[in-house]
């Protein structure tokens, strides 16, 4: 990181979470797999080389500079079309009923293409597919999500605050709601939480440091995807400003993507560092999850859905596409390939002639590792 010569030995600490993962084939992908499973948590190193981590990071800074244009812009096209619906219409600051595309909020990727070929980095997909469904899409992109520096003397007592929470769908106050706006929630999984990973929500580390408990690697508590309890759960009498037994800082290199299951227990944490840490936050999720891009605010509405242009996604990769697709403009979601060759084996099956009695079946026998066994980790 030439740039930063002189900064602090804070910032040198080579240790990630990642360490110790065999790198390469399918022992790395496996490694992965069982520390989201175990721990609900992993890292994968340097998706984005290293000597690509700055051009990227800067190409995100321009894409937000570009965004908050086209936010103004939706902004007056929704105050526009509620006063063509209702002239006499007093509209504030607060929200407008968001229009459809091309008028409609832009996705956060239509400004950041050179970041956003690296979201099908086909380590992070096998995992992704892995712990998700073959057909995995993003449904959410977040390209402001930075750490930026306190800028101030901190006290004991604010490096000790907390703020734990979920991610959604696992969140129970996802954007509210409050007393003033009690419509406003994107709502959330009913406690207590079925033990299935529903969404991987991950975390693009773009530099220029490393990323170390000193300039604010997320505090996670390890094993806590498993608990029926949450920390903003009303009844579980969990303080979610006060530290957790077990919890621990974050540590991986720039380039890097920190990969948890949304139920996990997580808390942001303060930059004391001099410099800005850019991140980018994306969810990987099934295509049954709903919510096409949840929980929008950027422009004053409150939209389930963003879009991609038809431009900017004619661009993108085909892998990048499958991504997408069901955001991008004039295209229709389909069940991906992989699902449909399974259907069509069952159909097939379903459909010939079979005498078996089904005498070797004994129901709640078999579990999920005899069943990866004998179709040969075809989860994988």
């Amino acid at each position: 990181m030439p740039e930063l010569a002189n900064i602090d030995d804070r910032l040198r600490i080579p240790y990630s979470i990642g360490t110790g993962i065999p790198k390469g084939g399918d022992e790395e992908i496996e490694g992965y797999l069982q520390s989201l499973r175990v721990q609900g948590f992993c890292v994968v190193e340097r998706v984005i080389p290293e000597d690509q981590v700055s051009t990227v990071r800067e190409s995100v800074h321009e894409g937000r500079r570009l965004l908050q244009q086209d936010r103004e812009a939706e902004r007056s096209k929704r105050i526009e079309l509620e006063r063509q619906r209702n002239p006499d219409a007093e509209i504030g600051d607060g929200p407008v009923r968001p229009p459809m595309a091309p008028d409609a909020e832009l996705c956060d990727i239509a400004r950041n293409e050179t970041f956003a070929e690296y979201l099908a980095d086909s380590r992070v997909l096998r995992v992704a597919k892995a712990m998700l469904d073959t057909h995995v899409r993003i449904s959410q992109t977040e390209v402001n999500k930075s750490s930026r520096p306190a800028g101030e003397a901190l006290s004991e007592e604010q490096l000790r605050r907390r703020g734990w929470h979920s991610d959604w769908p696992h969140d129970l106050t996802a954007y509210g709601p409050s007393s003033e706006e009690p419509w406003k929630h994107c709502g959330a999984v009913a406690q207590p939480f079925p033990d299935v990973c529903m969404a991987l929500s991950t975390v693009w580390y773009l530099g220029p440091e490393n990323v170390t408990p000193y300039n604010g690697g997320t505090w996670i508590v390890p094993g806590s995807h498993k608990d029926p309890r949450n920390p903003r759960g009303p009844d579980d009498g969990i303080d979610e400003q006060a530290s957790i037994p077990g919890e621990f800082q974050i540590s991986a290199p720039a380039g890097s993507v920190f990969m948890q299951d949304t139920r996990i227990w997580h808390s942001g944490a303060i930059n004391q560092s001099e410099h800005e840490r850019t991140a980018v936050v994306c969810r990987y999720a099934p295509w049954w999850l709903s919510g096409n891009e949840f929980g929008n605010l950027h422009s004053g509405g409150h939209s389930l859905r963003t879009y991609v242009p038809r431009e900017v996604y004619a661009g993108f990769s085909p892998e990048l596409k499958l991504l997408y697709r069901h955001l991008a403009e004039g295209e229709e979601d389909v069940l991906q390939s992989e699902n449909q060759h399974t259907a069509a084996r069952a159909r097939e099956s379903r459909e010939s002639d079979r005498t078996g009695d089904n005498s070797q079946v004994v129901a709640g026998t078999m579990s999920m590792e005899q069943w990866e066994c004998e179709h040969g980790g075809s989860k994988r």
